[in-house]
């Protein structure tokens, strides 16, 4: 038997309306590239039963609250297309809570300065965190980010080193600002190989996101997520395909089962023999075989037909869901198969942001004021959003845990850069606790500008220096030191733009 391959696996992110109901994807740009060594994993509290058996072994445990997982990569980069989210988009908004993307672009007026854009018009636009690509053609292309806005005139976190004159563009900007709520759920659907096995993880919520970024490598993003509900080769059943229609000899009977994704072909298969054996005299059992990957309906009474094309319900039978071809009755039997195999592969074919992933050379670093426009050469950069999860424990849910919110959140940036002979300021800024800024910028350049649609932007208003000491690189002295992103005044202290 040949075995499955995992190099064609693929997955698709949707967003949840309800946390923990399930939506299935409805576009091939649902899809998004993960990498290898991707995990998706059931798990549930494992209960220890404690009653004495008349044995010093262990009595049989019980399962407890649902706790599935998932850790998965993908490459940084925008969509290609300036003004769209790029492909992993449900992550990243997540995982920091807010987004908003700039469909106008807007340009400079006369008056702006190195610190100061003055928009011609659309400063409502823009708000602390956001970015700008100023499309300087005789200063050069610079990204900064906004600060504060006062009506239209916008003003900038680090400066620019020349202050732009009127009438040029600055971008439309995709943001994803950190939030105290509003972080979407999702749901990550894996389909094994294309169509050995789907899984499905639903109330899923981004707890951990890390940026890696060293010199001379791409740019990845790693995420970890935890949901509330698992599924494998999960069937939905809704208003549309909840009837069973059938006759015993009785005279026609018409049954549904409830409407929600089932767990596995198994759950299914029982509620559809419960809701059958509910309306007979006679014992209706359902089945379903993993390797055939289909539905058997038997009977022990007299008479079974299966009413798919003439019964009362046909437009809303369950039976093309279960495989049965429904262009006519099954009649003549006890025991009926499905015609069809259960299909576990995607609907759709992915599609892909057609954009390459972005690499860490010719970027930009800025740390510290506004005026610190040089950039910081560091040789790796770490950036880490973790969020405190705390779930909604409810004894009517059938999972025991009715949702789940962020009740937490620290960012925490890592740099690693070669020390220069006479680098003291870090090390005062350390043991001062002063607050600096820290941006980073990375894109595809040409002539030495940055491409629009190609640019991603890592910014924090507010940070310290939390760690400082002096390391060994390959025989190389180093800088390392940890910055402490924080919450000032209640505004926002980490944003992500694509421009």
């Amino acid at each position: 038997m040949v075995k499955l391959s995992t190099k064609n696996t693929v997955f698709a992110l949707v967003k949840e309306t309800t946390e923990g109901t399930p939506v299935a994807p409805s576009a091939a740009t649902d899809f998004v590239a993960f990498q290898e060594g991707f995990s998706v994993s059931p798990s549930f509290t494992e209960l220890t039963n404690t009653e004495l058996q008349s044995s010093i072994g262990t009595p049989k445990s019980a399962l407890g609250f649902e706790e599935p997982t998932a850790s998965v990569s993908h490459y940084v980069r925008h969509s290609g297309v300036e003004g769209q989210e790029p492909n992993f988009k449900h992550l990243l908004e997540a995982a920091l809570g807010a987004k908003s993307v700039n469909a106008t672009e807007r340009t400079t007026d006369a008056g702006s300065t190195t610190s100061v854009i003055e928009l011609t018009a659309g400063g409502t636009d823009f708000e602390r965190g956001k970015a700008v690509l100023v499309k300087d053609a005789t200063n050069g292309y610079s990204i900064r980010n906004v600060l504060s806005v006062s009506t239209d005139s916008l003003t900038l976190a680090q400066n620019i080193a020349n202050a732009p004159a009127a009438g040029i563009n600055v971008g439309k900007c995709v943001n994803y600002a950190v939030a105290n709520s509003g972080h979407p759920t999702l749901d990550l659907w894996t389909y094994r190989a294309n169509g050995g096995a789907t899984e499905l993880m639903a109330g899923t919520r981004v707890t951990d996101m890390t940026i890696d970024i060293t010199a001379g490598d791409f740019i990845n993003g790693s995420f970890t997520l935890s949901g509330i509900k698992y599924f494998f080769d999960p069937i939905t059943i809704s208003a549309t395909n909840k009837f069973i229609d059938f006759d015993d000899a009785g005279g026609e009977e018409n049954v549904s089962v409830a409407e929600k994704t089932y767990k596995d072909p198994y759950e299914l298969a029982a509620a559809i023999e419960t809701a059958m054996n509910g309306a007979t005299l006679d014992t209706i059992t359902v089945t379903y075989d993993d390797a055939a990957r289909k539905f058997t309906i038997a009977s022990d009474g007299a008479t079974l037909s299966l009413l798919w094309n003439t019964g009362t319900n046909t437009a809303n039978s369950i039976g093309a869901t279960l495989g049965f071809s429904v262009a006519a009755d099954d009649t003549g039997s006890l025991t009926y198969t499905s015609d069809d195999a259960q299909d576990w592969s995607a609907a759709y074919t992915p599609e892909y942001d057609d954009n390459d992933p972005l690499i860490a050379k010719s970027n930009t670093i800025l740390i510290g004021e506004a005026d610190e426009i040089t950039c910081f050469g560091a040789q790796s950069v770490s950036i880490a959003l973790s969020n405190t999860k705390t779930d909604i424990t409810d004894v009517c849910s059938e999972s025991g845990k009715s949702g789940s919110q962020f009740t937490g959140r620290t960012v925490n940036i890592d740099v690693v850069a070669y020390l220069e002979q006479g680098q003291a300021e870090e090390f005062k800024r350390y043991r001062n606790n002063d607050e600096i800024q820290f941006c980073y910028n990375a894109g595809v350049k040409s002539g030495g500008n940055w491409v629009p649609g190609k640019a991603v932007n890592f910014f924090s208003p507010t940070c310290k220096i939390s760690s400082f000491a002096l390391g060994d690189g390959d025989g190389i002295v180093t800088l390392e030191m940890s910055l402490q992103c924080f919450v000032a005044d209640g505004l926002g202290e980490f944003y992500i733009n694509f421009l």
